[in-house]
């Protein structure tokens, strides 16, 4: 997942592409390699066409001007058995070390502090409003004025509650969930697998997790932790990545209120295998 190259389109496009094409692109980023810049899947899927916003026809003109304006390359064409694949192009960068930061340096070593009243020799022109001389004139601080923050009994409120407060308590006993970057959706995913003895790396994050959590929308989790252990099962599975291909092969939940097809019984019932109780049935010649 190309977090850090959608973080670049954003940052760096060209300006001359229109808001759907950089879209377009972003999708795009998100699906590539963040090394090889390329990407990895098919450009018609339909988490692309819903990403982007775009219809299939609308895709190939999108991805058409793209090239055209330099921000992607196309590195293969689609074959019967492989999909088309685009190279995110390297985008200059406004701040890269070549070129010095316009900003004026007003607070380098070299260059003094121009505000006067904050020199040395430069008397304070903020009004003495807290001199020993001059009153407090927040009513609050009155002495005929009752501090709000006392209650009657003349007890004043704790600026940090302490154990014994009814709000520090109830703190302690509702203790935030720590779900390391897992949406609540995958959680059930992610525990079934584990619990089922298959520790893979989980590389989703921040929108890499919408496929996973389309996925458990359509097939639900039973059916996904069960492919998962299957796969592991024939292979050396490092990646929760290897499982995304079976997963979304497998078909959708059945509708609500869907019932199993009845089964014909058998007349009589299931009968297990006796051996014959008449001993003539051993002594007959073959």
């Amino acid at each position: 997942m190309g977090i850090r190259l959608i973080v670049e389109v954003l940052a760096s496009a060209p300006e001359a592409l229109t808001h759907r094409e950089k879209l377009l692109l972003v999708v795009l980023a998100e699906d590539a390699n963040e090394d090889t810049r390329v990407t990895w899947n098919s450009v018609e899927r339909p988490e692309v066409l819903r990403g982007a916003k775009v219809s299939r026809s609308q895709l190939y003109a999108v991805l058409k001007s793209l090239v055209s304006k330099g921000a992607i390359e196309k590195v293969t064409a689609g074959q019967k058995n492989g999909a088309a694949k685009y190279r995110i192009a390297k985008f200059p960068q406004s701040q890269c070390p070549q070129i010095p930061d316009t900003e004026p340096p007003s607070q380098s070593p070299e260059t003094p502090d121009t505000e006067d009243p904050q020199r040395p020799g430069s008397a304070d022109t903020e009004p003495d409003a807290q001199c020993q001389e001059n009153a407090d004139t927040d009513p609050s601080q009155c002495q005929g004025i009752r501090d709000v923050s006392v209650r009657e009994s003349g007890t004043p409120t704790p600026l940090n509650p302490s154990t014994t407060t009814p709000l520090a308590s109830k703190r302690e006993g509702t203790p935030d969930a720590i779900d390391y970057g897992i949406p609540a959706e995958a959680r059930p995913l992610v525990d079934g697998i584990t619990a089922a003895g298959v520790y893979v790396r989980w590389p989703f994050k921040g929108n890499g997790w919408f496929p996973v959590l389309t996925l458990i929308a359509k097939s639900g989790v039973p059916a996904m932790v069960d492919h998962a252990l299957k796969a592991a099962a024939r292979a050396d599975v490092e990646s929760a990545n290897y499982f995304l291909k079976g997963w979304r092969e497998l078909p959708p939940m059945p509708a609500p209120g869907a019932e199993r097809p009845q089964l014909r019984a058998v007349s009589g019932g299931y009968q297990p295998f006796r051996n014959p109780t008449d001993q003539s049935v051993y002594d007959e010649d073959f």
